[in-house]
């Protein structure tokens, strides 16, 4: 069975979802309204924060929607850390105006806030950029990240 999958944070990277879980059916960008992006989570690996979201009825958090087989997510579910780092959820998000079921991955033990590293931010805004997001996202994701504290 294929499933959507909401990307938001380092899995915006092509590169690095093509590595992780192969090809994908069908890729959008795609939009989760009622949350808001944070890094709230550290990562030794990434040596800083990494993204995550919480709800918040004014947000909006750019993504990437990839279309996917349940076992590409189960792969998905090793690299991210289910159920310690993260826990998967599902969510409406909307992609070309049209609301879809999608899951995605929050946070399971989230901190108050950890900077993120500039490599991560980049990869993170690379990825909304190949995908066709524009300024508006971009601009969401530098806010994110220099929020504070950390």
């Amino acid at each position: 069975m294929r499933v959507w999958y909401f990307a938001y944070g380092s899995n915006l990277d092509q590169e690095g979802m093509r590595r992780r879980v192969g090809g994908w059916h069908d890729l959008k960008p795609a939009k989760l309204k009622g949350f808001r992006l944070v890094f709230d989570i550290y990562s030794s690996s990434w040596r800083g924060g990494v993204a995550d979201v919480v709800e918040d009825e004014a947000g909006v958090v750019y993504g990437a929607a990839y279309l996917l087989d349940e076992e590409q997510l189960e792969k998905l579910d090793k690299y991210e850390g289910v159920p310690h780092l993260y826990h998967r959820r599902k969510v409406v998000v909307e992609v070309e105006s049209t609301p879809l079921e999608a899951f995605i991955y929050v946070g399971s033990s989230p901190r108050p806030s950890v900077k993120p590293s500039t490599e991560y931010v980049a990869l993170m805004i690379k990825g909304l950029k190949r995908i066709g997001h524009g300024e508006e996202a971009i601009k969401a994701v530098r806010e994110a990240a220099e929020a504070r504290p950390w």
